[in-house]
């Protein structure tokens, strides 16, 4: 308020700041994940503007005082531009073990949009301790007649003798909201540039962990359910919403494991629950009865995590902006870039597909635009390599998964041209030097050498992913001035939870499809089913179809649940039954990642199979249990390992020996005599399912002597197995001999008897 002069207030107050809005995604940030994706944008602004980000305690301090050419006094200084300067410095976020590299870094308004965007991932940590020089509290200033306010003395501990002085800092965690404060610059209604502070929005970060928040925790009836990490948060959601809303115990306890991990846990017993996305192809064992439920929809992808200078600034300079979608690679660029190592990307290095006279840049404006200042080094900061030690363009998690099994198949039938390696010496790709790696269930078998080239730089969990592409997620600093770019080959549920755009590559007409709810949809239900009832990986050949496609699978035992003297588990069986109809249903679109719906066909099978859990004996689940302790050997035994012959070396084939042992691959071909894993599970699913007709007379014989004949082919050397082995043989194996020695019996009955009309 203006006192003491008699004019109108508004020839003596200064041009108000000129308005704006503010706009954050997502809308609610009490809860957004550490690393999780969030855009604040300011509009409204007039041309010229600029705004800087920095983090602030939720309640920013208001202790300061106003310098004074460091002489007495020393008003109290309330501005809060002035304050969040002094209180909001460098942030340590815990995801990445690195300080928050947007904090402080000026942003530019767009010519096009008008908009000042700020796009980063949601820290929690907290400030690097700090001295606060016009707070008396954290002053780095000595008291004395200059400073008389001072009060930050030295402390000396006594056992060390070291000095310390109090020193600012603040955490941001579920217990300590924070404030992303703005400070914008821009001219206001007279033309004269002003700056402010802004200090409305307020965030309560969450940890990456996978934990269930609301409910009791878990009990006696808590089933443990082995998942890879890209169902984690799906499951985080199908629990809470079973369990929270009455505080009842935690339905499923979430074990992080790789898929094969996970189904021998299930297998033997350990795990309730498991959760796959090519059903046995990764199971090193079968023995426990299972089905297949389908719950999810996913893809394999390859996402684009970067920046572009896309945009021009108000000034005419160009603005670099966040990789948001648009990029169109053909089958043969993935397969050079996963195979010819990322070193000298302006050369061979991955294939050469990032120079700048290449097809894939040409096709794709993005890259296209990227400059890092001559033709040598512009293939660099596309290809994703950094600087001059790091060769981390393109990364994944490490172990065996869907992903890895989907994107190899494809391309190494589709692009076996490019789906090669370099001949570069055994210290490089050993036996595979110059050949195919064929179809892979793991990323790290595309640098299997003892000298590592990087054509894919795999890491244990997706924290360690997240670690190594944050340079690229945060595009500051001198590496991305003229853009940056990496790539991750992940699944599309992972991509779209953390904001990264997964490129668009050709269906099986030559069109290029994005993964999006239609394109998965769409090679659903063209998709190939597999001996055990699942769709099988990269058989999605239809016009419009992602070809990356597979099904996520909840495993779940026909046989009932048991306690450890065999006793069936009602309530623990309830609880099953309860958490995989939730998923298969009700639970469909609630997952946090976005994971897409089933397909009408798939969410009917799921009802089928769901029906199916639980309806074995307790008898059948005790052989299972003991058996599955120790399963006999591949080769001929009911125990049946899952075998699958394209994973076992280059040519991705049958007969292959790569991966075997010498003494296995000098042994030659099994005899025909002995039965293989497949014939064995084929033999079972045939034993468990088939129902021997009533003989009406002779004229069922033509069917049924083919028929027989085949189970006895299948089933005869497993039994010889388990008997040579010592070990009992296993029920189904039992039931069906016995149904086979019964047909028989009625079989040569028949044929004994003389029948009507005929000769004997």
């Amino acid at each position: 308020m203006v006192t003491g002069v008699s004019v109108p207030a508004a020839q003596v107050q200064a041009p108000a700041n000129p308005p704006y809005t503010l706009k954050t995604e997502p809308a609610d940030l009490t809860s957004v994940r550490n690393g999780d994706p969030v855009r604040i944008t300011l509009s409204g602004l007039p041309a010229g503007a600029t705004a800087k980000l920095l983090i602030c305690p939720k309640d920013v301090p208001d202790n300061l005082l106003k310098r004074n050419v460091f002489k007495p006094p020393f008003p109290p200084e309330h501005s809060l531009d002035v304050r969040v300067s002094s209180y909001c410095g460098e942030f340590n976020d815990e995801l990445v073990g690195a300080r928050v590299e947007i904090v402080n870094v000026e942003r530019k308004r767009s010519s096009t949009s008008g908009d000042i965007v700020f796009d980063f991932s949601m820290p929690l940590g907290s400030l690097k301790p700090q001295f606060v020089p016009m707070d008396p509290l954290y002053t780095s200033y000595v008291k004395n007649n200059f400073f008389p306010w001072a009060d930050n003395p030295e402390v000396v501990d006594p056992g060390t003798g070291a000095k310390t002085r109090r020193q600012f800092s603040f955490k941001c965690d579920e217990k300590n909201p924070c404030t992303f404060a703005l400070r914008i610059s821009a001219p206001n209604s007279a033309g004269q540039f002003v700056s402010w502070a802004d200090d409305a929005i307020k965030f309560t970060p969450a940890r990456p962990d996978i934990g269930v928040q609301g409910c009791k925790g878990s009990g006696q009836n808590t089933l443990n359910a082995s998942m890879p990490e890209r169902l984690g948060r799906t499951a985080v959601t199908w629990n809470q919403a079973l369990c929270a809303p009455t505080e009842a115990e935690q339905p499923a306890n979430i074990v992080s494991e790789t898929e094969d991990a996970g189904l021998t846990a299930f297998d033997k017993g350990t795990s309730d629950l498991a959760i796959t996305g090519s059903g046995g192809v990764l199971a090193g064992q079968a023995v426990r009865d299972r089905q297949y439920v389908p719950v999810g929809v996913n893809a394999a992808v390859v996402a684009a995590v970067g920046w572009s200078p896309t945009d021009l600034d108000d000034s005419g300079g160009r603005l670099n902006a966040k990789f948001t979608g648009g990029m169109r690679f053909t089958r043969d660029e993935l397969a050079n870039m996963f195979t010819k190592g990322g070193q000298d990307p302006a050369a061979s290095g991955r294939g050469g597909i990032f120079r700048n006279d290449s097809a894939l840049v040409g096709r794709n404006p993005a890259l296209s635009a990227m400059d890092a200042g001559n033709e040598l080094t512009t293939p660099i900061i596309r290809a994703g390599v950094l600087n001059s030690t790091s060769f981390f363009g393109v990364t994944g998690e490490g172990g065996p998964g869907t992903v890895p099994l989907t994107l190899s198949k494809v391309l190494s039938e589709t692009a076996a041209a490019g789906w090669v390696f370099p001949s570069k010496g055994k210290d490089y790709f050993g036996e595979l030097d110059g050949k195919s790696p064929g179809v892979i269930s793991d990323l790290n078998a595309l640098d299997p050498g003892r000298f590592s080239i990087n054509n894919v730089d795999a890491k244990t969990g997706q924290l360690a992913v997240r670690k190594t592409v944050n340079e690229a997620v945060a595009g500051s600093g001198a590496g991305c001035a003229g853009g940056c770019m990496n790539w991750v080959i992940t699944d599309l549920a992972t991509a779209r939870a953390y904001g990264w755009a997964p490129v668009a590559i050709p269906d099986g007409k030559g069109n290029f499809v994005r993964p999006t709810d239609e394109s998965l949809a769409l090679a659903a239900n063209a998709m190939k089913v597999g001996e055990d009832g699942t769709l099988q990986v990269g058989t999605a050949t239809k016009d419009g179809a992602y070809p990356l496609t597979f099904v996520e699978y909840m495993v779940a035992p026909v046989n009932p649940l048991i306690d450890a003297t065999c006793k069936p588990m009602p309530e623990k069986q309830a609880q099953l039954r309860k958490f995989v109809n939730f998923a298969a249903g009700y639970g469909q679109g609630q997952g946090a990642s976005g994971m897409p719906r089933l397909t009408p066909g798939l969410a009917a099978t799921a009802i089928e199979r769901a029906a199916k859990i639980g309806t074995g004996t307790a008898k059948e689940a005790c052989q299972e249990r003991e058996e599955a302790k120790n399963p006999p050997p591949a080769g001929g035994t009911g125990a049946t390992p899952v075998a699958n012959s394209s994973l076992t070396g280059p040519a991705g084939g049958p007969g292959s020996t790569a991966g075997t042992s010498g003494t296995a691959a000098a042994m030659g071909p099994a005899p025909a005599a002995t039965s293989t894993p497949e014939s064995v599970l084929a033999a079972k699913n045939l034993a468990e399912s088939i129902t021997i007709p009533k003989f009406a007379g002779a004229g069922v014989l033509g069917a049924l002597i083919p028929l027989v004949a085949l189970v006895i082919l299948a089933t005869l050397p497993s039994a010889t197995a388990y008997v040579a082995a010592g070990r009992p043989v296993p029920r189904w194996l039992t039931v069906a001999l016995a149904g086979i020695g019964a047909a028989f019996a009625m079989l040569f009955g028949l044929l004994r008897r003389k029948p009507a009309g005929g000769a004997a």
